[in-house]
């Protein structure tokens, strides 16, 4: 809560409807004492590099373009939400999944393509190399034991 007095009597004296003239001459007396009046007066001037587009889209390209480093933090930390998602003990599949592609989502928004070049490699070599350790040790078991056949030795 202000402490200032101009406040409060925006504060007691709120716009319900049929009292808009009323509030509106409170709103004035505030903002002329508050030297804030100027805003309601003038019209917004557009930066000159916006002076020649039409349409609001072609502004917001302009700003995002103008502004670009806070969306490379945002798909930043989108990326970053993904990698470092772990499914949590007790929780349902389904919300996993969910919350993932909830993450892949707005990374796509900001401009992110997640595809393998840009996946990590140690992650990838790390798995690669374990998955044909399994491999080696299922072939040396079977050659050991003289069976062919996976099921045989999955199940002892």
């Amino acid at each position: 809560m202000s402490f200032n007095p101009l406040s409060v009597i925006l504060s007691q004296n709120k716009l319900i409807g049929e009292n808009f003239t009323d509030w509106k001459r409170n709103l004035n007396i505030v903002l002329t004492s508050e030297k804030h009046k100027f805003v309601l007066l003038e019209a917004c001037p557009l930066e000159p590099q916006h002076q020649g587009m039409r349409t609001a889209a072609e502004i917001m390209a302009s700003i995002q373009a103008i502004f670009g480093e806070t969306s490379t933090r945002a798909r930043f930390e989108a990326v970053k939400a993904i990698m470092n998602s772990r499914m949590k003990l007790g929780t349902a599949v389904r919300d996993h999944l969910l919350r993932i592609m909830a993450h892949f989502n707005e990374a796509e928004i900001h401009g992110s393509s997640i595809d393998q070049q840009t996946q990590p490699r140690r992650r990838w070599a790390r798995q690669r190399r374990k998955l044909q350790r399994v491999e080696s040790v299922s072939t040396v078991a079977k050659k050991v034991t003289g069976r062919g056949t996976a099921k045989s030795t999955s199940t002892r």
